[in-house]
């Protein structure tokens, strides 16, 4: 029987700080906090804490598995940074899975009973004001529309003739007054962002052996960071 691949999964690219470690198919552990701003203290500490509830050592892990954007970019900066770092330091391949897939196979999983077979999922990741990065995806959790930074308007990421459109994510609840007269799109405000959904596209990964280059591999920022100037 071959073994199971132990994957550890990082996801840092919103406000949501979330490890994971899953043995093939199976979660075997999660840790998440919503609070804003607790990467840079939570998640080496979230990465202990998964590892000793198991009982297994951090060099057992088969790969690292990492959320590469778009979205914050500290916290993207954070993520990405730690598993290149455990990477190097025990020899671990590294695995970098594009946000909005990891939140669609999330929210396909979890939700599977009770979308159509002809939904397109819609992840949608707060940027600045109106702005968001966006995708839209079928059912096999391939791109329709690819991802892309946009300011929102009706025609956002949508395609009526394809069918019923689920939008979901921490930019949400901005879509929600943009979409209200679009009776094809439901827009979803409760589902939440977790290492769950890097778990399938990682583990799929890991089978093709498709891998990063560690000394190089860098965030999916989409769009050059500006820094605000603190004013008075």
């Amino acid at each position: 029987m071959l073994k199971k691949p132990l994957l550890l999964l990082l996801e840092t690219a919103t406000g949501v700080c979330s490890v994971a470690l899953s043995e093939g198919e199976r979660l075997l552990t999660i840790r998440t906090s919503k609070e804003e701003r607790e990467h840079a203290s939570m998640l080496a500490v979230y990465i202990q804490e998964v590892m000793t509830e198991v009982g297994r050592q951090l060099s057992e892990i088969d790969a690292v598995v990492v959320s590469k954007g778009p979205g914050s970019y500290t916290g993207l900066r954070i993520g990405i940074a730690t598993a290149k770092g455990i990477c190097f330091t025990l020899n671990k391949p590294l695995i970098a899975i594009d946000t909005p897939l990891a939140m669609a196979s999330a929210y396909w999983h979890e939700r599977k009973n009770e979308l159509p077979a002809e939904a397109v999922l819609v992840p949608v990741i707060d940027a600045r004001r109106m702005e968001v990065y966006g995708a839209a995806l079928d059912m096999q959790l391939e791109y329709i529309e690819g991802i892309r930074a946009e300011v929102l308007t009706p025609d956002s990421f949508i395609r009526e003739k394809l069918g019923p459109h689920f939008v979901f994510g921490d930019a949400a609840a901005k879509c929600v007054e943009v979409f209200k007269s679009e009776s094809f799109v439901k827009v979803d405000t409760t589902y939440n962002l977790s290492a769950l959904g890097l778990l399938y596209p990682g583990l799929l990964a890991f089978s093709q052996q498709k891998f990063e280059d560690i000394a190089y591999f860098e965030p999916h920022y989409l769009k050059e960071f500006v820094a605000k100037v603190k004013q008075g």
